[in-house]
C-alpha cells in the first residue's frame, strides 16, 4: 500500500476518488479483510470512509480498529437515509471521541 495514501475506503468496493481530486497512489478501496495489509497506517492518511453497516462489520468496529492504530483524523460514515440521523450520529461520536476520531455522517438517497 502506498505510503502517500490520503484516503482509504473500507467496505465500499465500488468507491472511486472524484476525478482530479487525488492521484492514484493517494486513494485505496479495500475490503475489511485487507485492513492488516495497510498497517501501519501512513501519516499522510487524512480520511477513512466506511459504510454505517454492511455484511460482516459496522462503523463501530472500524472506529475501534482505527483507534487501535492511533488514527486521530476523520472517519466519514456513509449511511442510507436514516429516520433519526441525530441519534445515530450521537452514538458514533460517543465511540469516536474516546478514540480521538472526528466523525462525518453522510446519508445517501
Amino acid at each position: 500500500m502506498s505510503r502517500k495514501l490520503r484516503c482509504l475506503v473500507i467496505g465500499i468496493p465500488e468507491a472511486r476518488a472524484a476525478e482530479g481530486s487525488l492521484r492514484p497512489e493517494e486513494f485505496a478501496s479495500i475490503d475489511l479483510s485487507a485492513f492488516e495489509e495497510v498497517l501501519p497506517l501512513p501519516p499522510t492518511l487524512e480520511l477513512v470512509v466506511t459504510p454505517l453497516f454492511c455484511m460482516g462489520f459496522d462503523a463501530l468496529e472500524i472506529i475501534e480498529r482505527l483507534g487501535a492504530q492511533d488514527y486521530r483524523k476523520v472517519l466519514r460514515v456513509v449511511a442510507p437515509k436514516l429516520p433519526n440521523r441525530q441519534v445515530v450520529l450521537r452514538e458514533l461520536r460517543s465511540h469516536a471521541a474516546r478514540q480521538g476520531i472526528t466523525i462525518e455522517l453522510i446519508e445517501e438517497g
